[in-house]
């Protein structure tokens, strides 16, 4: 009898495999920065005195600044202008900035401009993480009794910013340099617009009295001549002009004229002719004078001129006599 072959199964292991793809994303964090859009100017200011500190305070808004002292403000600045990306949303971000000074850089002036007192406003981030800062702050002199010379200034500061950073759950800060400057001028500019001319003259000396020019600064003169000295006006005499630029607007000036006498002597043979004396120099506007809105004044100016005093009387040879006064103006 035949068997049956016994039917076996044989299992062979199947292995499932499940491959797990996990995918990671990492989202690029924004580095907290800070841009400088305009940078801190105070402007353009001149220093009438360093005996004593004299402070200029310049607002974050630009206007309604105040001076205490000397200094005198010739032309606005700007204020500083910052753009902060990358914080935190919604976060208030402390900022402050180290007391620093401005130099004349290269020419080397010992005599520095420093700042402190910056004045800003509280800075909250928005729901982006950014955030706009005006800035202000306070300029001051040395008060050593020092020049300043005229140049720009500048100098940097430190701008840190402390703030609330979530994901670590404690304060940090973040610093950038900002840059500051300004400029001195203290000088002004001083053109001759028309010469002091006091005309064409027949003159002669005298041992015992001197003939007198006087112009005044309008422009009319007189003619005084004592005794057997002489002076007529052959060409009628003019006022000198002079046209002072780079002032403050609207300031109140100092102008002084030369007190000494100035001798006119003749331009081709000084050493043989006599001497013109000129003495009395007096200007309109008179002691004080106020600039324009451009910073600018006109000055004008007269004075007297008086013959020589020699041992005989001699007649002044034909041709030119020229001398040189001074003229100061100042804030």
């Amino acid at each position: 009898m035949l068997k049956q072959p016994k039917l076996t199964s044989r299992k062979s292991p199947f292995i499932l495999a499940i491959v797990l793809w996990l995918a990671t994303t990492t989202a690029a964090l924004s580095q907290p920065a800070i841009e400088e859009e305009q940078r801190l100017n105070f402007g353009t200011l001149a220093i009438a005195s360093n005996v004593s500190v004299s402070r200029f305070n310049y607002s974050r808004t630009g206007v309604n600044s105040t001076i205490e002292g000397q200094f005198v403000l010739i032309e606005s600045g700007s204020p500083g202008r910052y753009r902060f990306s990358g914080f935190p949303p919604n976060t208030t971000l402390d900022v402050s900035l180290n007391t620093t000074t401005l130099t004349a850089g290269a020419n080397g002036v010992l005599e520095q401009l420093s700042v402190d007192n910056y004045d800003s406003t509280q800075v909250l981030t928005n729901g982006l993480g950014e955030a706009e800062m005006s800035l202000g702050a306070r300029l001051s002199t040395s008060g050593s009794g020092g020049s300043y010379v005229d140049a720009p200034f500048s100098g940097t500061a430190v701008l840190r910013v402390d703030y609330w950073q979530p994901d670590v759950q404690r304060n940090v800060f973040n610093t950038s340099t900002i840059d500051l400057e300004a400029e001195h001028r203290s000088t002004l500019t001083i053109d001759e617009e028309q010469q002091l001319n006091f005309g064409t003259l027949f003159a002669r000396t005298s041992s015992t009295s001197q003939a007198v020019l006087t112009v005044s600064p309008s422009g009319s003169y007189s003619i005084s001549e004592p005794e057997n000295s002489r002076l007529v006006s052959l060409v009628r005499p003019e006022k000198g002009v002079l046209k002072v630029s780079g002032a403050a607007p609207n300031y109140s000036l100092t102008v002084t004229p030369q007190v000494a006498e100035v001798l006119l002597e003749h331009t081709e043979d000084p050493a043989r002719a006599p001497h013109f004396i000129l003495s009395d120099l007096i200007t309109s506007p008179d002691v004080t004078g106020t600039s324009d809105v451009n910073g600018e004044l006109l000055v004008q100016i007269g004075g007297t001129l008086k013959t020589e005093l020699t041992l005989l009387p001699e007649t002044y040879p034909s041709g030119e006599y020229e001398g040189i006064y001074q003229l100061t103006v100042s804030y």
